[in-house]
């Protein structure tokens, strides 16, 4: 159960790390402030990476890698949160589909 914790806040770190690098992209990012953005992202990536590395201590790597499709799921609800993105009903639909899937994955694990 832990390597499966451990990949679940992988997902949501990675969520955060991709957030950051949008704001970087984003018009109102200027000069010291885009760089803030961008080293913020890139520090994110690396952290996940490591936890995810302890994750594959405990965990075969095709459940954590299954584990990790819920990444999709973070990054669309913290886009439509933080950055007002529009999610459509199908994105929402494959949300659904991918909770679903990890359900299952996660219950033979």
């Amino acid at each position: 159960m832990l390597g499966v914790s451990i990949v679940l806040a992988c997902t949501v770190i990675e969520g955060f790390a991709q957030v950051f690098l949008k704001l970087s992209a984003m018009p109102a990012a200027v000069g010291v402030a885009r760089y803030g953005w961008i080293t913020l992202g890139i520090g994110f990536y690396v952290f996940e990476i490591s936890l995810y590395t302890l994750a594959l201590r405990l965990l075969s790597v095709s459940t954590a890698f299954a584990i990790g499709s819920l990444s999709f799921v973070t990054v669309t609800v913290l886009a439509a949160w933080l950055l007002r993105e529009r999610v459509t009903a199908t994105r929402w639909a494959g949300i659904v589909l991918i909770l679903a899937g990890v359900t299952l994955i996660v219950a033979h694990a």
